[in-house]
């Protein structure tokens, strides 16, 4: 990898490009969505790619897969993952390490730093004293959507199943029901209902993008 004569040198235009382009939210930039790349190719009239690869094999930068790119930080300010013996011992014991917990916190804080949105609390357009609703007992295990019916729900060895009425009061459900609680209570109104499942599936998507664009 060469140095251009004459211009300042990929270090410090690395430097440069991650201080000056990043969100003060953030550590690192997107190659191509903070315009990176095209700044690259027409300051050096080079591809970026290799350099940027180049680059983080000598430790001059850090990168990360994001999607459609990298993320590229400053030597020592990537998110760090669990170490892998973290990992394994965590599975085993069934409990989050800290690593996990300090890497799940760092996420939250990124996509999401007024904090996540609960379902369904946060999806009411009304207090609940102005709705009626109906209550349904709940196994205190996992709930999942029959594979073959939209509108049915089922515990993983079948013990328990309901059969909705809609599609969305099947989702409801699901996207309501907590591990350990033996109730829940279902708003009546089928079209409050779609509303708010549509809304909290909009919502995980935008976090889902964030994530995707900034890890």
């Amino acid at each position: 990898m060469k140095e251009i004569s004459q211009k300042i040198s990929y270090e410090e235009f690395f430097r440069k490009a991650i201080l000056n382009l990043r969100d003060p939210k953030y550590r690192g930039i997107h190659s191509v969505f903070s315009g990176f790349n095209q700044a690259f190719r027409d300051y050096y009239n080079e591809d970026p790619i290799s350099v940027t690869q180049e680059m983080a094999r000598q430790g001059k930068i850090e990168i990360l897969p994001s999607k459609r790119g990298i993320m590229i930080y400053l030597p020592g300010e990537a998110p760090k993952p669990p170490m892998e013996s973290q990992k394994i011992l965590s599975k085993i014991l069934d409990e989050p390490t800290n690593s996990d917990n300090q890497l799940i916190e760092h996420i939250i804080n990124e996509v999401a730093p007024n904090g996540l949105k609960t379902f369904p609390q946060d999806f009411l357009e009304h207090e609940e004293g102005n709705r009626e609703f109906s209550e349904i007992e709940v196994p205190v295990t996992s709930l999942q959507i029959d594979p073959h019916s939209q509108t049915t729900v089922i515990s993983p060895r079948r013990h328990f199943r309901y059969d909705a009425k809609t599609p969305s009061e099947a989702k409801y459900i699901i996207y309501a029901h907590k591990i350990g609680e033996k109730r829940i209570r279902i708003p009546s109104d089928n079209r409050e209902l779609f509303k708010m499942v549509t809304n909290y599936e909009k919502y995980c998507k935008e976090i889902k993008n964030r994530c995707f664009d900034l890890f």
